[in-house]
């Protein structure tokens, strides 16, 4: 049986990638700081890396290592105290996981062959209307020199494939991004923040669980690969679209930049800030999205439909 060990497995994608995890034969063990809360299918470890500590048993005989975890970027305003932590909280994880494999690998015991790891399109920064791919050069700016960091972390041992995904902005109801910028529009507030130009390259949350499941089966995926949706779109025309499944309408006039920034400091580039990322590397991989067109992604989401994963 293949084993998958998962961080972040009682998130939403988490939760929806264990469910695919599993029905494709998988046994899933999770690792969180209350093991005991997860699902009675999912085989709980303990792990709390800010204090170092992991239940490394996890790993004996695990095929595939699944690192979703992280710190909330957009959770409180970025200090420079606040900013170390973000670092640390990703940096941190991945080394203390990769050391693990490394300890059981040099002591002869059976661990995992593949590591798929979460990192994010921030890494590109604010870059205007360039198509990215995972080619181009880091930006600039705190989501930059993050994920920069974050993708150095973890010397993992040759012989582990390695996955490196850079995430976009994940579109789910439950939560994230979406959950923030449908309030103003259902008080018939909504207006685009900026000039609207700036570029929004998304993802919806069940892709996203289908990409991680795919990377976990497929060999021939190894390195970085963006994990966003093939059709981004300027924040002007992604309000438009999401006031539309909503049923609001987008009329105020725009937010302007130098506002967002006395607000949210500069935790503003989050939203003043795009970029126009690529996803044809990994469909390249033979990688086929659902949710390639984001009006169909927002009907999907908005109309609450059952959909197989």
């Amino acid at each position: 049986m293949k084993i998958a060990v998962v961080t972040g497995v009682s998130g939403l994608v988490g939760s929806a990638l264990a469910k695919l995890l599993i029905e494709s034969g998988y046994q899933v063990r999770g690792l969180s700081r209350n093991a005991k809360k997860l699902p009675s299918s999912i085989q709980g470890f303990h792990w709390d890396p800010d204090n170092g500590e992991l239940d490394a048993s996890c790993l004996e005989g695990a095929t595939t290592l699944i690192h979703l975890a992280g710190e909330n970027i957009a959770d409180g305003r970025w200090t420079e105290k606040r900013k170390n932590e973000i670092i640390d909280s990703r940096t941190r994880s991945c080394t203390l996981l990769a050391n693990a494999v490394k300890d059981l690998k040099q002591r002869g015991v059976s661990t995992v062959e593949s590591a798929i790891l979460a990192s994010a399109i921030g890494y590109y920064g604010n870059r205007g209307d360039e198509w990215l791919s995972e080619d181009s050069p880091p930006g600039e700016g705190f989501l930059s020199e993050t994920t920069l960091e974050w993708e150095r972390a973890g010397d993992f041992p040759d012989g582990v494939r390695e996955v490196r995904l850079r995430i976009g902005v994940v579109l789910s109801r439950e939560g994230g991004a979406l959950a923030e910028m449908e309030k103003p529009l259902k008080l018939f507030a909504g207006a685009v923040p900026g000039s609207g130009k700036q570029y929004l390259s998304w993802i919806h949350f069940l892709d996203l669980a289908r990409l991680i499941h795919f990377c976990a089966e497929k060999d021939n995926v190894e390195g970085i690969y963006n994990a966003v949706s093939p059709d981004p779109r300027t924040m002007d025309s992604f309000m438009k679209a999401l006031g539309k499944a909503v049923r609001r309408p987008v009329y105020l006039p725009n937010v302007p930049g130098f506002a967002l920034k006395l607000m949210l400091g500069e935790m503003s580039e989050m939203i003043l800030g795009g970029s126009r990322v690529s996803s044809q590397k990994i469909q390249d991989r033979g990688f086929q999205f659902k949710y390639s067109d984001l009006d169909l992604a927002l009907e999907n989401l908005y109309a609450k439909k059952e959909v197989a994963t």
